[in-house]
């Protein structure tokens, strides 16, 4: 909340400030300092655009050695949200102003499992983007703020991102937390960009997992003519580890596209299960690739094709090199196994249960296993009207899958119905099959 309202209160006096000189200069230029004239040049400066979403879920948590009966997790049954989403923006000529603003409030009911019957409501006040951004030169920009920063092509997961887990593409109605950067963007000519990103903090974006934030910096080289584009990362984070990542497409046709996204890792800072003769286990949750030199590879390779429905369908194939090798996998189900059966014992035990099952839920993975298969069908303005994805993930290690569909319908203008739904397959000690068996997200979003 204090963020948000100290967010306002900055652009507030920025415009103050700005507006009434700015506005005086523009109409000096057009000779004509009536208050039309000024209302003109403020209006031009300043923009906004305002989203408000209501929506409800349904899911039902899966009962698995990772949440037996749901006593760990406590995911709700029923969630019932509604979010304010203002996006300010004030352009300055050489100086650019934008802050994101948010309000969400949500009720959530539990139903089986531990937490059973009850109910509660939260708020949440909050800014998730904001940024400054300064036009030091023609070719020149240097900016500080919290954003979403994103790139590469797969739907997948985005591997050659060293900042984002979570590419937002999974769930487009929920907003990715922001992390706050500084970056100095050199656009020496069309077809070349480079920028030198520093991740100065976590912001929105708390980590769950075992690796504590740490400063990171990238240096990102982009090549984009009309036809391809390609793009190389390499970055390194305070604690020594280090990363070169990259990303690319190929237009072979007007309906066929290929890419290719990935990066090259020293170790892996992520959870494995690793033989502990002091733990009751046995096995315990370690970093034993921490401080390893080894190289850990991570690539996907997409395609698509349009047809002339305009309908696309994409297949990925990605293969995760920190993700878990068959014999990882199975003492690492064996461990979860032995705290799930021992999480009631009581005493001692129990509170180490409910640790190691905390860190099997956060190993620091994007993917726990190596091999994944994506096929994906989308097409839009059906009629004008409509907008559907279609998409199928499957797990080639351990069998199990994930189905998501995403629909959109446009109302009016304004007002669009949209429905979001995930459908789990794969037993109880399998990737997918652990958190959710089904989750389903239907609700309104009206823009103006």
């Amino acid at each position: 909340m204090k963020v948000f309202l100290s967010a306002v209160v900055v652009l507030s006096m920025v415009v103050s400030w700005w507006w009434p000189e700015r506005a005086a200069a523009a109409a000096k230029d057009t000779c004509d300092t009536n208050p039309a004239a000024i209302g003109k040049a403020l209006a031009e400066r300043f923009s906004m655009d305002f989203r408000t979403l209501a929506y409800g879920t349904i899911q039902e948590p899966a009962d698995s050695t990772q949440n037996p009966s749901n006593s760990l997790l406590a995911i709700p049954r029923y969630l019932a949200d509604l979010e304010m989403r203002p996006d300010l923006r004030l352009n300055l000529d050489l100086l650019d102003l934008s802050v994101k603003p948010r309000m969400k409030l949500e009720h959530r009911t539990w139903q089986g499992g531990v937490p059973s019957g009850q109910s509660a409501w939260d708020d949440d006040w909050y800014v998730n983007e904001w940024l400054a951004r300064w036009k030091a030169h023609e070719e020149l920009f240097i900016s500080y703020g919290r954003e979403n920063l994103q790139w590469g092509p797969s739907f997948l997961f985005s591997p050659s991102n060293p900042f984002f887990q979570d590419n937002g593409r999974r769930n487009p109605y929920l907003e990715v937390a922001g992390t706050d950067f500084g970056r100095l963007v050199w656009v020496p000519e069309g077809l070349w960009t480079i920028s030198f990103i520093v991740n100065t903090d976590e912001g929105r974006m708390k980590i769950a997992g075992p690796d504590p934030f740490k400063k990171t910096y990238a240096l990102k080289i982009d090549y984009t003519d009309r036809e391809n584009y390609g793009s190389v990362i390499l970055s390194h984070r305070e604690d020594s580890w280090n990363s070169l990542g990259y990303f690319g497409g190929l237009v072979v046709t007007d309906a066929i596209l290929l890419y290719s996204e990935g990066a090259v890792t020293q170790g892996s800072r992520a959870l494995y299960s690793v033989k502990n003769n002091s733990s009751p286990f046995m096995f315990s949750m370690q970093q034993p690739y921490g401080n390893s030199n080894a190289l850990k590879p991570v690539f996907l390779f997409g395609g698509s094709y349009t047809f002339e429905t305009k309908g696309t369908f994409t297949t990925e194939y990605a293969y995760n090199g920190i993700g878990y090798s068959d014999a990882e996998a199975d003492r690492y189900y064996y461990l979860r196994r032995k705290a799930s059966d021992a999480i009631n014992s009581g005493g001692r035990l129990s509170a180490l249960s409910q640790m190691t099952l905390g860190q099997t839920v956060n190993t620091g993975l994007r993917f726990l296993r190596r091999n994944y298969i994506l096929l994906q069908y989308n097409q839009t303005n059906i009629r004008n009207k409509m907008d559907i994805t279609l998409r199928w993930t499957q797990n080639l290690d351990d069998g199990s899958c994930q189905f998501t569909s995403i629909v959109s319908y446009f109302l009016n203008n304004h007002l669009e119905l949209f429905s979001v739904g995930v459908l789990n397959g794969g037993n109880r000690n399998t990737e997918f099959g652990s958190i959710l068996d089904y989750q389903w997200m239907i609700g309104l979003k009206y823009t103006f």
